[in-house]
């Protein structure tokens, strides 16, 4: 019963701490997301703002041009030197001015331009076309140069889609990934933003009216990687990780920038991310943000297994105080009838021993007048018999007399009276008790014993009792002809006494019963000795009560050795 309450209260317990734990992690995810949300918003909020700078960079550019078609490369270096592009911001690399030439203005846009000094100016690359949108100026920055100048942009495919969509919508265009003729920085993907420029005072409401109007471009060659990490250190997001590809582009070349720490954060557990496609200034790019655990600090993120791990240790808890609670009460309830019905078994045991000794004395009393001759002279043969009757009534007493210490004890009704006493003397009288019945079956006691007394705080009657109990027993399952030796000796603060023989010996599996109450070894003398089954018993229990403890070593046909270890009492100062 007990079990199935139990996995009952721990079946709830794990259930509720399961549902809390779902709760607070996906509670836990939830906040992620938010600060992940709110980090990718701060990067986006940066980068419209940075290229929106941009575009009025450009749109004044611009307005340089239309005040002055005129202008030279110098005056276009010196407009733009307050602003200190180099480094305020280093991810530009440029800014120019590309003039949009027809064919039939070929030769004098040429004749303009030298004749402004740039005497060595040509268009690339060479080729008749309609159209022509070189390079006027370019105010480099970041190790820029002037090969671009003259460079006609509207022959790659990536620069002339951003100048139309700029000229057809009036508004700045971005390109895609471009590789710059300047080489500022080989190898590192940049982007152009172009911003149209009209012929002053030309209307441009149309699509048709922009095409017919426009002049030329201001642009900007922008670092991809040098601006990433201006937005991200204005954006205050330096946990997040970015990727970004050309959504216009064929999956070989689309690759334009990604974050040094984007494959580890993306390999991170718990870790959030998502992709999002996002035009700049007409131009689609796919960009994919990445968040690690580490946007929520420590010890929010450890709240769901550490609730866990409370509620399922708390379970547990609860489970086993049930557990305890029913089990004790059910083994309060067993002990109190194992001990009602000890008790009844003991004062059963003890009323049967006090009837049964008051009839052996009586015996015994009467036995012995006749030995005595009180009633009269009695023949050889009646005096073997009165013998044999009073050695079997001894034999009985000695029973009884055991049986009632076994209830005396079972009772805990046994108080030690204890003295220091001489174990080595002791155990020299108990001997010399069962020398003769050693000596009746041609065996040897031996008692080995130092000179100096071995002292021991003991009830002499009891431990007495202890060890005329061990050496009976030695006499009585031991062959004749056999020894038995008892030694005493002191070790590391204990008495330790041995009682060893030669006798039958005790098999394995039999040895650790030897001390419970009214067992008997099966052997081949167990059948020609009489006994009650308790003496070992009572032996224990009586050692125990010293604080001690005994010890068996048997084997069949070698013999037995008991020890009993004992405390060691200081000898009185003299």
């Amino acid at each position: 019963m007990h079990v199935v309450v139990t996995v009952m209260v721990l079946g709830i317990g794990l259930t509720a701490a399961g549902y809390y734990w779902n709760n607070l992690r996906q509670s836990v995810q939830m906040d992620l997301r938010t600060a992940y949300d709110r980090q990718v918003a701060d990067t986006a909020r940066s980068a419209v703002a940075r290229l929106t700078l941009y575009e009025s960079l450009l749109r004044s550019s611009g307005g340089l041009y239309k005040i002055n078609e005129q202008i030279t490369q110098a005056e276009w270096d010196a407009f733009h030197e307050p602003y200190d592009i180099a480094t305020r911001y280093p991810d530009i690399e440029g800014i120019g001015l590309s003039q949009y030439v027809k064919r039939a203005d070929l030769s004098e846009y040429l004749r303009r331009r030298r004749a402004q000094g740039d005497a060595d100016y040509t268009i690339y690359p060479q080729g008749n076309r309609d159209v022509y949108v070189p390079v006027t100026f370019n105010a480099g920055y970041i190790g820029n140069n002037s090969k671009s100048r003259g460079y006609d942009g509207y022959t790659d495919e990536v620069r002339r889609t951003a100048m139309d969509r700029a000229i057809d919508t009036g508004k700045p265009a971005m390109t895609g990934k471009v590789s710059l003729v300047s080489e500022s920085r080989s190898g590192r993907p940049s982007f152009l933003l172009y911003m149209p420029i009209y012929k002053e005072g030309a209307s441009v409401r149309s699509v048709q009216e922009r095409q017919a109007a426009i002049v030329g471009f201001s642009y900007m060659a922008v670092d991809i990687k040098s601006l990433a990490e201006a937005i991200y250190d204005a954006g205050h997001s330096p946990n997040l990780a970015i990727k970004v590809l050309d959504a216009e582009a064929d999956t070989k070349n689309n690759f334009v920038y990604q974050s040094e720490d984007y494959n580890f954060i993306m390999g991170q557990n718990g870790s959030v991310s998502d992709t999002r496609t996002i035009s700049f200034y007409g131009h689609r790019y796919r960009v994919t943000f990445a968040g690690p655990p580490q946007l929520l600090s420590d010890r929010e993120r450890q709240l769901p297994g550490q609730a866990l791990w409370r509620g399922i240790l708390t379970s547990v808890f609860f489970a086993g105080l049930v557990w305890y609670l029913v089990n004790d009460r059910e083994r309060k309830y067993a002990r109190q009838k194992q001990e009602e019905v000890q008790t009844a078994k003991d004062d059963l045991l003890s009323l049967a021993s006090h009837q049964l000794r008051t009839p052996a004395t009586v015996v015994k009393q009467y036995v012995g007048m006749l030995l005595q001759g009180y009633g009269g002279k009695l023949s050889d043969q009646q005096i073997d018999m009165l013998n044999n009757a009073y050695d079997s009534n001894e034999r009985q007493l000695d029973i009884i007399n055991q049986l009632l210490y076994v209830a005396r004890l079972d009772a805990d009704r046994i108080q030690l009276r204890t003295e220091r006493l001489d174990v080595s003397t002791l155990l020299r009288s108990v001997a010399h008790e069962h020398e003769q019945s050693a000596a009746a079956r041609g065996q040897r006691i031996a008692v080995k014993a130092p000179k100096r007394a071995i002292w021991a705080e003991v009830d002499p009657h009891y431990i007495r009792m202890a060890f005329d109990n061990l050496l009976s027993n030695a006499v009585k399952y031991t062959p004749e002809g056999g020894s038995i030796n008892v030694s005493v000796r002191r070790s590391h603060g204990r008495v330790v006494v041995k009682v060893s023989d030669n006798g039958v010996g005790i098999e394995q599996a039999a040895q650790a019963r030897v001390f419970e109450k009214f067992t008997r070894v099966e052997n081949e003398l167990s059948t020609d000795v009489n006994g009650s089954g308790v003496g070992l018993y009572l032996t224990n229990k009586i050692i125990l009560l010293h604080h001690g403890s005994i010890e068996l070593a048997s084997e069949v046909g070698v013999g037995s050795v008991f020890t009993v270890y004992l405390p060691f009492s200081q000898p009185y100062e003299s």
